[in-house]
């Protein structure tokens, strides 16, 4: 049973805490020209939140434990990046060299892929404990390709497939990916977004460290979220046409329950915590449900009041709205943290545009997290509220402030609300 202890408001708790390892993954990515080149970026993002999770949540220490990303196409085309290169002496040099990872967009030979990393990886990897992780949309060319899908069979490695719909919306080849996982495990989703989604994270990261835990004993833990002094944050609903009155309806329900959580954070004072609730669709339609707030039951039945507006989608005039709301009610000292609920898409808008409203609402001091709820996501424009750049995506900045789910439901399963109010409230 956990020992609880409090000092002030903070709740501290003594729990059980292993460290997953020794094990090596191995991470197999196709890039090929069906998988699209969202969808890689996609890949390549999903594969640095396992290796960011792996350390953060599982204490995996590089150096007792490997990482190595092959990326493929057609014939001889493997690309292998790996810790303890020589350049890549670090987690952190891992992470830039997979990002940095271009796209091929050629032909699919899978086969001749993991052949390649039995030979040039797992060879060099010798933990007792393997996993490879092969990220495909399960349709191999094996007319051209004719090296078994089993290459990775009888190696002592766990092969687990991840096999997703390609960018013609064709589903994966099921038989292919039960020959790659030697009769295994294997996972089949209809698209790449749903990599991203909190509760998948967490599973592949489970699966990773299945039956190779060590080390591991009792740990002072702060189970509560804090706030070090006064912070205002503002919730941005997203009230468009392409959300639904149903989806909208639990849009409120997981508001509320961001809301509660705040306000029952651990803070200096009753008073250094306000929530404030914004609801947006077209280029005039911005209404402020509830100004900043500090009384849960006021913001709730106002919450519960709201009218859904069933319009356009403007995410800039939204952004510019909360911008403005910032400048003439935050208070001197706070903290300014928006979240905003969008996919990117919205009409009439360039990402230049974006940038600018982002880099406005920067300059005023308020921080930007980004909630995205479905699979139809304009990924461009995502990345752009994001970090307000056009030119390049910080992997780590996205990392923190960059939140999924693959559907409305989604946002009420599980303890993603926890999620996402811990990330705001970290400094």
């Amino acid at each position: 049973m956990p020992r609880n202890t409090h000092f002030s408001d903070v709740v501290l708790c003594f729990v059980p805490e292993c460290k997953c390892g020794p094990v090596d993954v191995l991470f197999v990515l196709d890039s090929s020209e069906s998988i699209g080149l969202q969808n890689f970026m996609i890949a390549k993002d999903f594969i640095i939140k396992v290796i960011d999770r792996l350390l953060r949540d599982e204490h995996f220490t590089p150096g007792e434990s490997h990482v190595g990303v092959v990326q493929y196409s057609h014939d001889k085309t493997q690309e292998l990046v790996a810790l303890g290169d020589a350049n890549i002496d670090n987690i952190g040099a891992l992470k830039e060299a997979v990002k940095n990872l271009r796209w091929i967009a050629g032909g699919t030979y899978t086969g001749e892929a993991l052949q390649f990393t039995r030979d040039n990886l797992a060879q060099r990897f010798t933990s007792e404990k393997r996993v490879a992780i092969v990220i495909t949309d399960g349709r191999s060319d094996i007319l051209r390709d004719q090296t078994p899908l089993s290459a990775l069979c009888g190696f002592n490695t766990q092969v687990v497939p991840l096999g997703i719909g390609d960018i013609f919306q064709g589903p994966p080849n099921p038989e292919q990916l039960s020959t790659i996982s030697c009769g295994g495990v294997s996972i089949q989703r209809e698209n790449f977004a749903e990599l991203l989604d909190d509760t998948f994270l967490q599973s592949v990261v489970s699966e990773v460290c299945k039956g190779g835990y060590s080390n591991c004993g009792l740990v002072l833990q702060k189970v509560a979220i804090s706030f070090s002094g006064p912070t205002d944050i503002t919730l941005v609903v997203d009230s468009s046409t392409s959300v639904g009155s149903r989806n909208f309806n639990t849009t409120k329900k997981f508001v509320k329950r961001l809301a509660e959580r705040f306000l029952s954070a651990a803070k200096p004072t009753e008073d250094a915590v306000r929530v404030s609730v914004v609801q947006y669709s077209g280029r005039t339609q911005q209404k402020l449900e509830v100004p900043f707030e500090q009384n849960y039951t006021v913001i709730a039945d106002s919450v519960d009041k709201m009218q859904f507006i069933n319009d356009a989608t403007d995410v800039n005039a939204a952004l510019n709205y909360v911008t403005s709301l910032f400048r003439r009610s935050s208070r001197s000292g706070a903290k300014k943290r928006m979240l905003i609920f969008s996919d990117g898409n919205s009409q009439g808008i360039t990402q230049s545009a974006i940038e600018r409203a982002v880099q406005e609402a920067r300059q005023a001091g308020i921080e930007i997290y980004v909630l995205v709820v479905g699979t139809q996501a304009n990924e461009p424009n995502v990345r752009v509220l994001v970090t307000g750049k056009t030119a390049e995506y910080d992997v780590a900045f996205g990392e923190r402030h960059l939140f999924r789910v693959p559907d409305y439901e989604s946002l009420l399963r599980g303890v993603f609300y926890q999620t996402v109010s811990r990330k705001i409230s970290v400094d």
